[in-house]
């Protein structure tokens, strides 16, 4: 998982109700989030480890009425796939989620798209016969891109919508100017007091920036925000840089040894989480005449 998915799963759990707030706009129904799902308990089709981004759980208020599970997924670019994916996940979620005491009720089931940067282009997967029966599969869809960011900030403002709307703002229209971005930090420094949130806050809007194409403005208008040190986030970040040196390694010895790395000399790779060793084996990689070469520094 890349960084600007982490940091999306990051900001949504952050505060928890407002994607699946936004998300839910215009339903007509009223949701309120109660819970995420812990996804690892129920393996999606694909293997043991396919989950879903995050689910989820909302309740309608009413005390007969069966609770909801929102399925999220964060893209950053379209994905042919995605619909296939997510009709997959509310079929397996209907299907083997269970809630209350005696745990044997179905939730009721739906997706959400969270579209980081570029449009989701279809909502709608419809397999129905002419007759109409058949399967209809459709995601509540947002594209963050096309929200205005003035006014997003002017909800915040005005108390209609939580703070954690705030990690979502650069990624909107508008979020490249200066006024905007000025009124995002008097807002993120009087709203969100405690000073590690708020160091979280920060860091996932510099992450969002770069991914819209907005690094330099708002770097050069967060130099001095108070950026304090954050362990969750430096620790994913940190990690999602170290994946990458992993996938550089294996991508070189692809392309120097086609066919060569195998199975194993691949998993070795991939779990390494020393950056100094993978930068020595890239750099061997890059230099040495043949691939059982690089196999004896491997296995040192």
């Amino acid at each position: 998982m890349g960084v600007f998915d982490q940091a999306a799963r990051f900001a949504a759990q952050a505060d928890a109700g407002v994607v699946p707030a936004r998300l839910l706009t215009g339903s007509g129904l009223a949701l309120t989030f109660r819970e995420w799902l812990d996804t690892r308990t129920i393996p999606l089709p694909g293997g043991p480890d396919r989950t879903a981004d995050l689910v989820a759980a909302l309740d309608t208020g009413a005390t007969n009425d069966a609770p909801w599970l929102l399925v999220l997924e964060f893209q950053a670019q379209p994905d042919a796939d995605k619909l296939d994916v997510t009709l997959e996940e509310v079929a397996v979620l209907r299907s083997r989620a269970r809630h209350g005491a005696d745990r044997k009720g179905k939730y009721k089931v739906t997706t959400g798209l969270v579209y980081t940067r570029d449009r989701c282009p279809d909502d709608t997967l419809d397999m129905r016969l002419p007759d109409g029966s058949g399967t209809r599969h459709t995601t509540r869809t947002w594209n963050v891109a096309e929200d205005d960011a003035s006014k997003a900030l002017d909800a915040v403002t005005a108390g209609s919508v939580s703070w954690g709307m705030l990690f979502w703002v650069p990624l909107m229209a508008g979020a490249d100017q200066e006024a905007p971005i000025a009124r995002w930090k008097e807002l993120a420094t009087s709203g969100v007091k405690d000073r590690v949130r708020r160091g979280d806050l920060a860091v996932v809007a510099l992450v969002f920036a770069e991914l819209a194409g907005r690094s330099i403005v708002w770097k050069r208008a967060l130099e001095d925000f108070d950026m304090t040190e954050s362990q969750v986030v430096n620790e994913w970040i940190s990690r999602a840089e170290l994946r990458k040196e992993q996938q550089l390694v294996v991508r070189l010895l692809n392309t120097r040894f086609p066919g060569k790395a195998s199975a194993e000399v691949t998993k070795i790779i991939s779990e390494q989480e020393s950056a100094d060793l993978l930068n020595h084996w890239f750099d061997t990689a890059a230099s040495v005449p043949t691939f059982d070469e690089f196999l004896k520094v491997l296995k040192q």
